[in-house]
């Protein structure tokens, strides 16, 4: 996950002057320059110097975003920009343009040849019956020697692209076609994953010699369409784009969450932190020319639909019934125009899950219900231990800033824990799982529901000591068991909670690594630092700048390692390469004083006692070495970034995906002898439909985890 996507949410609280396009000149470049240079080198965490050092890493990030994907440029271009890399740091201080306008020449020389190529090669028939492999991941590539070594890498490209789009056109004739006699069920209208004609379950296609070259020729002319408006796009490419791509390869030298964004943004991301956002609700960003879904909104259609997920892959979009549109090598901005749309409209998707297979998915936008993000609560009585624990969950650190009393996640909370409390539960289980972060306010008042009083999280920036942030109310909304449930994406305030919760000895961490980051950001509308006589080179855009890092009481920063759980758990997130860990540049690990406070006094069973439980239950407990098995399937199926060419062969390799995938899926079975109910008699807010409920609470009893929570609180 890149870090620098979870700062969209506050971007348009802050660029409310970048409404016009501004234009480009020598005197605005020189302002922007020197104010980047100015936040970097005087106000960022890391204290990093702009010298030859930082000039050589953003020569080689720059040259890395200019052709993401390595796609147009070939040696020879980088050899004539290589002039510049030691220059970087100098053109930056001085506001000189000449590497992108030289890198922005060079990629539309290639662009154009390349699109002569693309039409040539298109013209003509692909040959599916080849044994041909194309390698997918741009970091194992070199770049291309020639233009002819290009040509080829070219012809690889369109044809997986060609073939592809046939499975496409072959599963949508499936489709169309009528009922079989043989009493199978007909495909789902939602165009969500479905049985369909041929058998085959979840869009995978079942191998056939059937080839249709009619097929072939209406898929090889939409992929002609497609990449035509890939070279239109790049042709096109305005001056800001421009600017923007050379700032970010320098802001990313200092860590993943600084970033410049032009005065466009305003429009890509109109998203407010109180907001609602209209579109699918999934948070794009670019990975090596892919367009990744970096997180998915809670409350959003694809977050109730609940098929899309954190890093997959979009390879085309498709208005309504429409032709899609290959996504592949187009920037975000221009990916998310074609992924959002008017409420009530129908979007199609095609993507690639991280395990290799790939599927349609169609959704209807609609805005991002705020309702579906509050805190929620349930009973959960379990006929087995005959007890009846709490459970309260939070999607996300929501609060409303614009209205005085306003909802907060924090005194949501409260009210669901003092409910569950009062109905004399045995337990409690607080889950972060996938909760991304917020407000650092409400990660304080709610780690203070557990505790009297004392101090929670300490935060740091680079110029003086740690600030002790502190719950002093001395309340406590409930005193029994705790356990709290984390995972891979479990970030920022989440983790500040979790660890407090932790140090204080109040509560069980369970599941996963969580994401580690530990770092603030602060979002600078440019505008507002300069001069008025400087006024005509408005908009200048916003500068996101890491600022400070959080610490915990015991001194150890949550950035980059995260928070270890106490009880460790298998989490199918677990083959995916996310958190800081995995970013490049992210800010190190370190530590300040630890502080004093005192541990919670327990009665109850160790630690280490817990933990050996846990352990042997794990190994008794099938769906837990069902998990483990899948992790190490998708780890495996990850690691291979190669695909076949050849028709036959693609399509048994995404028969034996489908198959596999839907084995686990179908494990997924509840557990008898738990019942979880709404944690009170009275309307759910968080949930107003009965079917929502519904469906949300038997999701609670299929969980594993949650079981396993359950078990721990028994001990304790």
């Amino acid at each position: 996950m890149k870090g620098k996507i979870f700062l969209i949410l506050l971007l348009s609280l802050l660029l409310s002057g970048a409404m016009q396009t501004g234009t480009t000149s020598p005197e605005r470049e020189k302002a922007l320059s020197k104010m980047i240079a100015n936040w970097l080198a005087n106000w960022h965490y890391s204290g990093k110097k702009i010298d030859d050092d930082f000039s050589l890493k953003s020569f080689a990030q720059y040259t890395k975003y200019l052709d993401n994907g390595r796609n147009f440029l070939v040696q020879a271009d980088l050899e004539t920009l290589k002039a510049y890399a030691l220059k970087v740091d100098d053109g930056l201080l001085q506001g000189d343009f000449s590497l992108p306008r030289l890198g922005r020449q060079l990629l539309r020389q290639r662009v154009q040849q390349v699109q002569g190529f693309a039409r040539d090669i298109l013209a003509k028939p692909f040959d599916f019956t080849l044994d041909e492999q194309i390698e997918l991941d741009a970091d194992k590539r070199e770049t291309s020697h020639d233009l002819a070594q290009l040509r080829a890498w070219w012809s690889q490209w369109l044809k997986y692209l060609t073939l592809t789009q046939y499975i496409n056109l072959q599963r949508a004739t499936l489709k169309a076609a009528p009922p079989r006699s043989d009493g199978a069920a007909p495909p789902r209208s939602d165009g969500a994953p479905a049985e369909e004609a041929s058998g085959q379950k979840n869009g995978a296609v079942k191998p056939s010699e059937d080839f249709s070259p009619q097929l072939e020729a209406k898929a090889r002319q939409a992929v002609g369409k497609s990449v035509e408006r890939l070279f239109s796009r790049l042709l096109q490419e305005r001056s800001e784009e421009m600017q923007s791509l050379f700032f970010n390869s320098l802001t990313a030298i200092f860590d993943p969450h600084s970033q410049y964004f032009p005065p466009r943004a305003k429009e890509d991301f109109d998203i407010e932190m109180s907001g609602a956002l209209e579109g699918i609700g999934a948070l794009l960003g670019d990975d090596d020319g892919f367009i990744k879904i970096f997180e998915i909104i809670p409350g959003s259609p694809a977050w109730i639909q609940n098929i899309l997920k954190a890093e997959d892959i979009i390879l085309k979009v498709a208005q309504g019934d429409e032709e899609p549109v290959d996504v592949v090598g187009m920037s975000v901005s221009d990916a998310a125009r074609l992924v959002r749309g008017r409420k009530g409209s129908l979007v199609r998707l095609t993507v690639r899950k991280p395990d290799g297979r790939i599927l349609p998915v169609s959704l209807v936008r609609n805005v991002v219900e705020l309702k579906e993000t509050y805190a929620r609560s349930a009973l959960l009585a379990h006929e087995q231990l005959k007890r009846t624990f709490g459970y309260v969950y939070l999607p996300k650190f929501y609060h409303d800033f614009n209205r005085s009393g306003g909802r907060n996640a924090a005194d949501d909370v409260d009210k669901e824990v003092r409910k569950l409390a009062d109905m004399g539960v045995e337990g409690m289980i607080l889950d972060l799982r996938g909760n991304g972060g917020g407000a650092l306010e409400d990660a304080v008042r709610l780690s203070g529901l557990f505790i009297e009083k004392g101090p929670m999280v300490q935060v740091k920036d680079r110029h003086s000591a740690p600030q002790v942030y502190e719950d002093r109310d001395g309340k406590i909304s409930y005193r029994g068991p705790l356990v709290v449930l984390v995972n891979s994406f479990s970030a920022s305030a989440s983790e500040i909670v979790a660890a407090a919760l932790q140090d204080y000895r109040r509560a069980i961490v369970v599941g996963d690594q969580t994401f580690g980051k530990g770092t603030v950001q602060v979002m600078l509308d440019l505008d507002r630092f300069i001069s008025p006589d400087m006024n005509h080179l408005r908009p200048l855009g916003a500068l996101t700048l890491t600022v400070q890092k959080y610490y915990r009481i015991t001194g150890g920063s949550t950035q980059y390692l995260g928070v270890a759980p106490d009880v460790v758990l298998p989490d199918i997130y677990a083959y995916l390469a996310v958190g800081e860990k995995s970013q490049k540049n992210s800010l190190p690990w370190d530590t300040v004083p630890s502080l004093s406070f005192p541990t919670w006094d327990k009665a109850g069973p160790g630690l280490a006692e817990i933990q050996k439980a846990s352990r042997q239950r794990l190994a008794a407990n099938p769906r837990f070495r069902l998990i483990e098995d899948n992790i190490t399937r998708l780890k495996k199926q990850r690691q291979t970034t190669q695909s076949t060419l050849n028709l036959n062969k693609f399509q048994a390799e995404q028969e034996t995906l489908f198959r596999e995938a839907e084995k686990y899926n179908q494990q997924q079975s509840a557990y008898p002898y738990l019942q979880a109910t709404p944690g009170s008699s009275a309307p759910d807010p968080a949930l107003p439909q009965d079917e929502k409920r519904k469906e949300w609470l038997e999701g609670l009893v299929k969980d594993p985890v949650i079981e396993e929570a359950i078990r721990i609180l028994d001990e304790l």
